[in-house]
């Protein structure tokens, strides 16, 4: 299928990929345009160039928001090309790409998704399908066919997809023989579910414990650890995210808590970008799957998700004990006067602490002191 190719340039790129990691020495700026954008060399230098991310990703939600809810790909273009000139990020291109397909400009697509795999977009298996489409809509039997096998060789299985897409319509009339070729390099492709919940849950690393989770550990969120949408199905709160303000939420991978022969723990985060200029305040939420992907029990353990609720400092122990302390705000000014925006908080209290634990089925249940002293 010729994969092995792609396989040993991808192998050597990821074991070099060191961009997105802060030098100790110290970096020049590299300053993107409209016309470098696509220059790769140019562009990983940009990504190596230590520089506030933060107006970038209220461009980058912004465009999501143009884009896949307005229903409006141009102006999405516009917004994803000045957030990539600011910082250039994987899923900033990767969408840039998604809505160039849409306006069909699918040469420049294509060079959006090239620069998508340079910056180690994921899920790899879904950047080669869309970049196989691209081809084919281009008229590049060839090179769609490559990345369409690759794309299915790193995991994409939505067989309709592959069968019935019509921006592949150009590969399938040019290749008489790719019905069997897919179904061939389907035939060792596991359940599509299954498949999909592999790719979201291998992004989570084992917790090093104690682990605690309090206003602090915001700062070890690194901009490798964003969760795309495209693993909208395992975090709701994707779904209910519909960027009704200024700009919408990031979330992010944290760590994997307890893997069971029949559920895995995880935690993730949820940053709201509401604050304008204030401090990133995520949340973080405690959650259980089936091996399948299937919700058990989930509950928030850190943050506070609105800033009048009590703030939520976690700790989880080797033992399997997790202890979550909650505390009261004193703000400079009086939240119900002032409100909560450019109001410091002066100090906390603690308001109480429980103990949970996660039961052998994946519940996260409360530990009672007779569990305790057993």
């Amino acid at each position: 299928m010729r994969i092995l190719p792609l396989f040993a340039s991808c192998i050597l790129f990821i074991s070099g990929c060191q961009f997105f990691k802060p030098k100790t020495e110290e970096t020049s700026t590299v300053v993107l345009t409209e016309a470098t954008i696509y220059d790769k060399d140019l562009v990983l230098q940009a990504a190596r160039s230590p520089k506030d991310s933060k107006e970038a990703d209220k461009l980058f939600l912004k465009a999501i928001d143009e884009y896949r809810n307005a229903h409006k790909p141009q102006k999405g273009i516009e917004l994803f090309v000045k957030s990539a000139i600011l910082t250039p990020q994987a899923r900033t291109y990767y969408e840039l790409a998604n809505a160039l397909m849409d306006v069909k400009k699918e040469k420049e697509a294509i060079r959006a998704y090239t620069i998508a795999e340079a910056l180690d977009y994921k899920p790899l298996s879904k950047l080669f399908f869309n970049k196989a489409c691209a081809y084919s809509r281009a008229e590049n039997a060839d090179s769609s066919y490559y990345y369409l096998m690759a794309a299915i060789e790193f995991g994409y299985s939505n067989l309709k997809n592959v069968l019935k897409d019509p921006d592949l319509a150009f590969l399938r009339d040019h290749r008489y023989d790719l019905h069997s070729e897919i179904m061939n390099a389907m035939s060792g492709v596991s359940d599509p579910e299954k498949v999909q919940w592999q790719l979201f849950s291998n992004q989570f690393k084992p917790v090093h414990f104690p682990c605690r989770i309090d206003t602090e550990y915001v700062s070890k969120l690194d901009r490798n650890q964003i969760i795309s949408y495209e693993f909208e199905v395992y975090v709701t709160e994707m779904k209910r995210d519909k960027f009704t303000r200024d700009v919408g939420s990031e979330f992010y991978y944290v760590g994997l808590v307890k893997n069971d022969s029949t559920f895995k723990s995880l935690i993730y985060a949820v940053n709201e970008e509401v604050y304008e200029e204030q401090e990133a305040r995520p949340y973080y939420y405690l959650v259980s799957y089936t091996n399948s992907g299937k919700l058990i029990d989930k509950m928030m353990i850190a943050g506070q998700e609105t800033l009048k609720d009590p703030f939520r400092v976690a700790t989880l122990n080797a033992n399997g004990d997790i202890d979550v302390v909650e505390y009261t705000n004193q703000w400079e000014k009086d939240p119900e006067k002032e409100g909560y925006e450019n109001n410091k908080v002066l100090s906390r209290t603690e308001a109480g602490k429980k103990r949970f634990y996660i039961s052998p089925d994946g519940h996260i249940l409360p530990k009672t002191q007779e569990l305790a002293i057993r």
